[in-house]
């Protein structure tokens, strides 16, 4: 009888120990399960506010500016075409009216929203065709940035152009040839690298915002008709503002 006692008294002891067990099992599973569930709320909040900050920088920074300057791009190249044919003639007055002809704005090509998204690790909770599609339409904002700077130091070459002396020297024709041909070739990169970063904006459905862009078109009044008539053109590349 005590033997018995004992195996029913030891029997008890695991059932319960297999009780606790259990309990603690599940408390610690449903723990872990809610502590992932806030966990994936918090990144889904994250994400959405990336690629809002994303939109956000696109539409009314990078997006406008690479607009104007795709539409630029045939108003300044007809521009330096018909100076480079002035400066050989060496007539310097007319040169020094044609450069005042010739203007770029002051721009930046930032991307700070999706700098700040991989730097968080937030990228890589995006699914990865949404990181894939920012990640390229970002890509050539470093050479959109380079470019420009390059261009207004070649603009600022030419500027430098005494107003006076007579018609201009072989070497005043050699530095002003020099710095026409340059802002060709980049007038150039800056049309592929913008054409480039407008497309790939509308595959993500991001708009240009309208009146960021009217203000970067009134910072070259210098084109008139020109540049407006081509954004006219251009339309297509540029979704509504309210796309996404």
């Amino acid at each position: 009888m005590r033997k018995r006692g004992e195996l029913r008294h030891l029997f008890t002891d695991w059932r319960e120990l297999a009780r606790e067990y259990v309990i603690v099992v599940l408390g610690v599973l449903t723990a872990l399960i809610a502590q992932e569930w806030v966990q994936s709320i918090e990144w889904r909040d994250k994400v959405s506010a990336a690629v809002s900050d994303m939109d956000q920088e696109l539409s009314n920074g990078d997006g406008p500016q690479a607009l104007v300057r795709l539409a630029m791009h045939q108003c300044l190249a007809d521009r330096l075409q018909a100076l480079r044919e002035t400066v050989n003639s060496g007539n310097r007055e007319t040169v020094k009216q044609q450069i005042a002809r010739i203007s770029l704005p002051l721009r930046t090509y930032n991307s700070f929203a999706r700098e700040a998204a991989s730097s968080s690790d937030i990228a890589a909770h995006m699914p990865r065709h949404t990181m894939y599609e920012y990640r390229v339409v970002y890509s050539l904002m470093p050479e959109l940035d380079d470019v420009h700077r390059k261009e207004l130091e070649d603009l600022a070459e030419l500027r430098s152009l005494p107003a006076s002396g007579g018609p201009l020297s072989q070497q005043e024709k050699h530095v002003a040839l020099a710095a026409v041909e340059n802002l060709m070739l980049d007038n150039d990169r800056m049309k592929r690298a913008s054409a480039f970063t407008l497309r790939h904006m509308r595959d993500l459905e991001i708009g240009v915002n309208r009146p960021q862009l009217q203000r970067n078109l009134a910072d070259v009044p210098v084109y008139g008709n020109c540049l407006t008539s081509h954004i006219g053109q251009m339309v297509d590349l540029s979704p509504p503002p309210n796309a996404r």
